[in-house]
């Protein structure tokens, strides 16, 4: 299936794989003071085609995933007692390009994505709070191929790894609109292919 990416739900009950060869989520539980790993039902679950990404918010509510091909982001509510994904009414979301990245910001009411092709930009995308549902609210221009995106614990910031480039770019975050301004000196040079960037 060629596992892409993996991410945990907040309370490290659950595994979540995304699948870019057959477009799909694997979930697995994890098991308690072991770390083993068991399929749940119903796992592997619909995404996209090359599923490539998937965030989750703050809550362990709702979960996203990047179908790169598809050029579609994946919406899901999740079952906290099972790890189950359940699509949200009018997933996927359309996005005309290739989101390759995803992030859900602190607060948990928007999600960022890195998205590379002919526009190479972060995009911002409104969470429905009630539903998870995602309207894109604003966008803006990053260096070449964002690969990566990521939004530091505070929600005052947001960072993407620009592969081609060679860069990050750094930018403020509006709390109210979820707006990005680029900061004074963005892009910072970071190295040869810049694929990931991480917060500590």
């Amino acid at each position: 299936n060629t596992p892409f990416a993996v991410k945990t739900d907040p309370g490290g009950n659950f595994l979540y794989v995304t699948n870019f060869a057959d477009g799909t989520v694997s979930v697995f539980a994890i098991g308690e003071g072991t770390g083993e790993l068991t399929a749940i039902s119903g796992s592997p679950f619909d995404a996209g085609a090359g599923s490539v990404a998937i965030a989750i918010d703050p809550a362990g509510t709702f979960a996203y995933v990047a179908n790169e091909t598809a050029a579609t982001i994946s919406s899901y509510s999740i079952n906290t007692t099972t790890g189950a994904l359940v699509a949200v009414s009018g997933s996927p979301f359309g996005t005309s390009t290739s989101p390759e990245s995803l992030a859900v910001n602190p607060a948990g009411n928007f999600l960022y994505a890195a998205n590379v092709t002919s526009k190479n930009d972060i995009a911002a995308y409104a969470i429905t709070p009630s539903t998870g549902a995602i309207t894109l609210a604003t966008a803006i221009g990053a260096e070449t191929f964002p690969l990566s995106v990521v939004v530091d614990p505070m929600g005052q910031f947001v960072y993407a790894a620009n592969d081609t480039s060679g860069d990050v770019s750094v930018y403020t975050v509006d709390a109210t609109t979820g707006a990005l301004t680029a900061v004074a000196g963005s892009p910072f040079v970071s190295g040869t292919g810049a694929r990931s960037v991480a917060i500590y």
